[in-house]
């Protein structure tokens, strides 16, 4: 499918954005998002690291309306940044959110016949919702955050 340009959808982690959208099927992320996220400045370098078929330049529409281009990412340049070119053990946790949050919620608004997920805010909060055949659906760890007032600790 050809755009002359893409509106990205929007998520927060930690108050800082990332603009994420789906190409085709596959999730792409604003590099310089990611790098907001790390602490780290990714800009057309990165791009040198990486294959070619793991990024492309975009022009994005913002939410004023006006255009800018962009250096995006996929989904598999995304796990394989994080764990290899800028290791640090809260990229874990980083690439876990993604791929466990972000990249689901766009291929619900892609698939509306499966189950959808969104992000709700709570109390401050983001968490992650999932709506199957008319109910809402929580992780359990996120309902025991919001009953308790703390994490769970996960089991191995």
């Amino acid at each position: 499918m050809s755009h002359d340009y893409f509106v990205p959808s929007t998520f927060h982690r930690h108050r800082r954005p990332l603009r994420a959208l789906l190409i085709d099927d596959q999730a792409w992320v604003v590099a310089r998002d990611l790098g907001a996220l790390t602490n780290c400045h990714f800009n057309e370098r990165l791009a040198e690291k990486l294959d070619r078929d793991q990024w492309r330049i975009a022009t994005l529409q913002k939410p004023k309306g006006d255009f800018e281009q962009q250096l995006l990412i996929s989904e598999s340049a995304v796990c394989e940044v994080l764990r290899t070119n800028y290791y640090h053990p809260e990229n874990r946790s980083l690439r876990q959110w993604f791929t466990g949050e972000v990249v689901p919620v766009l291929r619900s608004a892609a698939h509306p016949q499966l189950p959808q997920h969104r992000r709700v805010e709570w109390q401050g909060k983001e968490y992650s919702l999932m709506e199957w055949q008319g109910r809402s659906w929580v992780r359990m760890v996120d309902v025991a955050e919001l009953f308790e007032g703390k994490a769970l600790t996960q089991i191995s």
